[in-house]
């Protein structure tokens, strides 16, 4: 089989808010970056060699590869508007992110390097994220662990985006024994396992994207916990039935997205439940907070991983 290709080059300030971006299409088989910002850079000390493979990079490249079934047009366009989409929120791209390149690619000159790039990834003091053909040797030194198996490159969260890491680790955090939890936007279904691994009774996952509820069912099943998780096709809360409540609600999107959700989720938590929203940069922070204000939360816990946020509420 042979793949499109798409590459442009942004920013540093913002290849992280584009990858995002594109690993929301349901279609986008992975998304790699190369380029190294000056700030990953440090200098030598007590006698370390500095590697010259670390030389800062004016910019990143971005790339991502779709189906050959798809138009050379359209995918260019859908590029260029994930471009768009970082613009409006506040990140300037650069000069040339308006240069996208494609080229058709065989299956075999990418699929086994992009496997070697996943690797197991630490949550908190008792998880770890691993692709399923982690190797035994590579899991040995999380034995003490809770392992969530994840086939990664199918839909969003495959557990290396920052937002997803920060908001596993504040489930291990939050969640209690017999907890009922709703995941909306579940992409792979990372963080609706891991809520089942730390504690949750019941957790319901939902997400649009058909590809993305084919993979984390598929995920889920791989972790042996479909009587616990259950994976529903829904734009949103409309997946639910009248009357489910939960003790914690969970929504790893975007700003917008998260801010129409707050009313509607805090109908369906108990009194004194938890809101755990991620997905927006710290300039965005300021408007998901005053939304969550309106509709009598109050905030708990704020994480930052570089640009990206992390909030923790309670319903008052």
């Amino acid at each position: 089989m042979r793949w499109w290709h798409v590459r442009v080059r942004v920013a540093h300030e913002a290849a992280d808010a584009l990858s995002a971006v594109l690993e929301g299409y349901p279609d986008v088989q992975g998304v790699q970056m190369e380029g190294i910002s000056p700030a990953e850079v440090r200098p030598p000390r007590f006698g370390e060699w500095f590697d010259e493979q670390l030389t800062p990079t004016p910019d990143v490249e971005v790339s991502v590869y779709f189906p050959e079934t798809h138009d050379r047009g359209e995918i260019e366009q859908r590029m260029r508007n994930a471009v768009s989409r970082v613009r409006l929120a506040g990140l300037d791209p650069g000069p040339q992110a308006s240069d996208v390149r494609v080229e058709l690619v065989d299956e075999s000159s990418w699929k086994d390097a992009w496997k070697e790039q996943y690797h197991p990834i630490p949550v908190g003091d008792s998880l770890v994220i691993v692709p399923i053909w982690a190797e035994p040797e590579e899991l040995e030194r999380y034995r003490d662990r809770r392992v969530i198996a994840i086939e990664p490159g199918m839909a969003f969260g495959t557990g290396h985006h920052q937002t997803t890491q920060m908001c596993a680790e504040l489930l291990t955090e939050v969640v209690r024994p017999g907890m009922r939890v709703v995941d909306v936007g579940t992409g792979t279904g990372v963080l609706a396992i891991a809520a089942a691994l730390v504690g949750a009774e019941r957790v319901v996952a939902i997400d649009l994207d058909p590809v993305a509820v084919s993979a984390a069912t598929e995920n889920v099943r791989q972790n042996g916990l479909e009587a616990r998780v259950d994976v529903r096709q829904g734009d949103l809360l409309a997946a639910l039935r009248p009357d489910e409540t939960f003790d914690l609600a969970v929504a790893n999107i975007l700003r917008d997205v998260v801010i129409a959700l707050v009313p509607q989720v805090r109908a369906r938590l108990a009194p004194g439940g938890w809101f755990l929203t991620s997905g927006y940069i710290e300039s965005q922070r300021e408007q998901v907070e005053q939304a969550l204000r309106a509709h009598e939360f109050s905030i708990v816990r704020r994480a930052q991983k570089d640009d990206w946020v992390s909030l923790l509420a309670v319903r008052r």
